[in-house]
């Protein structure tokens, strides 16, 4: 595993910033830079509150910028491989 920081491009103006709302529940969305490379996280943040969505961003966001994120790697398998051939 290796560990990513966020590339974050915050909009003081929009409080909604990285959120967005699917049926009902609100959800985080960031990319993880690491290496050379990079991927796109999505995390439900559990509650259906927009006031508590962001607070829960924040949090969120916050400890990834400062300790990182473990990142696991992505491996193809030998039936993975089978199943393109």
């Amino acid at each position: 595993m290796v560990i990513g920081f966020p590339s974050l491009r915050i909009d003081s103006a929009n409080q909604t910033h990285h959120l967005w709302n699917n049926n009902g529940v609100w959800w985080v969305h960031f990319t993880l830079h690491f290496d050379t490379r990079k991927r796109r996280v999505r995390r439900s943040l559990q509650t259906r509150s927009l006031s508590e969505a962001i607070e829960r961003r924040d949090a969120l966001l916050f400890k990834i910028e400062h300790e990182g994120e473990r990142i696991p790697d992505r491996t193809i398998t030998t039936c993975d491989q089978q199943q393109w051939l």
